[in-house]
């Protein structure tokens, strides 16, 4: 108990609050919460989505892509880029889609990242603010009594800081690097999957293996 004191953890808690979103706004307060509830959650299935898209090109090749009845990845992006190909079957509009796709995630993971940034470099000052609080807090000696009055005021203004640093070291910054760890594995897996579909398409060889649509691809009519 010697650690805890309410009042210094909802000065610094709330304070750190108010300022993220009066610098970040609710726009990238709601990506920065997006991205934290997706660290509690299964990743990106490399194995699913490749499994999909391999069932899918044999699809594609036999019937053609306009009657394809191709079953998609579970991420959905890759199902629109899917979805994207069986509509205009352009290698090119493809990869323009695939680019677009993944400025807008880029986006919002800058977005949610600089959120836990900027609350990691505010924790400390509401920490600062904590302490400058109780220090106002102190009143001339009257009695006996004022000593014990005295030792809980310079507690809370100790104590403040100390939960300031943890906000932003413990929480604040660690959260901000696992968001973007997460993101970048993420995106390589997605990517590897993009560049393995697109040789697929086109014919050409992977790591000496032989492409399974090496035939060319026909619509049918």
């Amino acid at each position: 108990m010697a650690f805890w004191d309410g009042s210094a953890l909802i000065i610094v808690l709330a304070g750190t609050w108010l300022a993220t979103v009066a610098r970040c706004g609710w726009r990238n307060m709601a990506a920065a919460f997006g991205a934290l509830a997706k660290l509690g959650s299964p990743g990106f299935d490399r194995d699913a989505n490749r499994a999909a898209l391999a069932r899918s090109i044999p699809e594609i090749i036999r019937r053609g892509r306009l009657c394809a009845d191709a079953p998609f990845p579970p991420d959905r992006s890759i199902a629109k880029l899917v979805q994207s190909y069986l509509v205009d079957g352009s290698i090119e509009g493809l990869r323009s889609t695939s680019g677009a796709q993944r400025s807008a995630r880029d986006t919002t993971t800058g977005r949610a990242v600089q959120v836990f940034d900027y609350a990691g470099e505010q924790a400390p000052i509401f920490g600062l603010v904590g302490t400058l609080f109780a220090l106002t807090q102190v009143a001339p000696a009257s009695d006996a009594g004022t000593t014990e009055a005295m030792m809980s005021v310079v507690g809370t203004a100790v104590l403040s800081s100390l939960y300031g640093v943890i906000t932003a070291h413990l929480i604040c910054v660690p959260l901000a690097s696992a968001i973007e760890r997460r993101a970048m594995r993420e995106e390589t897996a997605r990517r590897e999957l993009i560049v393995w579909f697109e040789a697929q398409l086109t014919g050409r060889r992977s790591n000496g293996e032989r492409s399974i649509a090496a035939i060319p691809l026909t619509d049918a009519a």
